[in-house]
């Protein structure tokens, strides 16, 4: 995932304990977020538990020992400060969003041309980006779980878009 294109907050939820391969897949794919606490208290704690605490690429070693065991990352993740937030496992987007997003589809000034397509095209590329993180985003009770379901999807519902519009959804650019 290009670092300028995060997942929107809504695709992301805290990892708990039980969330380390799902971390490890996040971490792979470029779609965790991580926040770290102040580096000076993090190496002080590292150091207490017996964990690398280099002066050079302390970062990846604190993030490599955490990922290392389940009672690591549970400890971290417990004792540590560091958060993280990987891709949730499943969004519903609510009928008023997708109210929202055909109303956008729809305006238009007094000559027929889309006003508010910008902003439709952004808001289904956070949706198609969180489907290729791995959320299953259902809509209207359509579970959508890779880039063709969201595609098709998409698509279907805004066929306009694609050859009415100079910027895809599909187009990160």
């Amino acid at each position: 995932m290009a670092a300028s294109h995060e997942l929107p907050t809504w695709a992301l939820q805290p990892a708990t304990a039980d969330d380390r391969e799902r971390t490890i897949e996040a971490q792979s794919r470029d779609t965790m977020q991580l926040t770290w606490p102040d580096k000076h208290v993090l190496r002080d704690w590292a150091r207490r538990h017996g964990w690398p605490s280099p002066l050079f690429g302390f970062d990846g070693k604190f993030l490599a020992t955490m990922l290392a065991s389940d009672d690591n990352f549970a400890l971290a993740l417990r004792e540590s400060g560091v958060e993280i937030r990987i891709p949730a496992r499943q969004y519903v987007l609510p009928d008023e969003k997708l109210q929202e997003f055909d109303a956008l589809y729809a305006e238009r000034t007094e000559n027929g041309r889309p006003t508010s397509w910008g902003v439709l095209v952004e808001d289904l590329r956070e949706i198609r980006r969180a489907v290729e993180a791995g959320v299953v985003v259902v809509v209207e009770g359509q579970k959508l779980t890779n880039w063709n379901g969201f595609y098709t999807w998409a698509h279907g519902r805004y066929h306009m878009l694609e050859d009415g519009y100079d910027s895809w959804i599909g187009d990160d650019r």
